[in-house]
């Protein structure tokens, strides 16, 4: 009697110990998920900083423009001061 009814039990156990394993595998697959997601969101604030950084930052024809207007302003300065300076 009690060996039918330990029978039964380890019947019962080995029919449930592989679901049992796959419940806690599926819990540690959406605790991963979670995290994911929060480093997901994490990366996604930083980015978004980084392309209003980017966007103020002028760029290389800009910079290069800058400085030719620069380098044509100082040329004119310097061709009018020697033009009506006294001689």
């Amino acid at each position: 009697m009690l060996d039918q009814r330990v029978a039964r039990l380890e019947a019962t156990l080995e029919r449930i110990e592989p679901r049992i394993t796959e419940l806690l595998l599926v819990g540690a697959k959406q605790a991963d998920l979670h995290k994911v997601q929060l480093d997901l969101a994490e990366l996604k604030g930083r980015v978004a900083g980084l392309e209003s950084r980017l966007a103020t930052v002028p760029s290389t024809t800009q910079l290069v423009l800058w400085l030719l207007t620069t380098w044509g302003a100082g040329a004119a300065i310097v061709f009018t001061v020697i033009r009506y300076s006294p001689k």
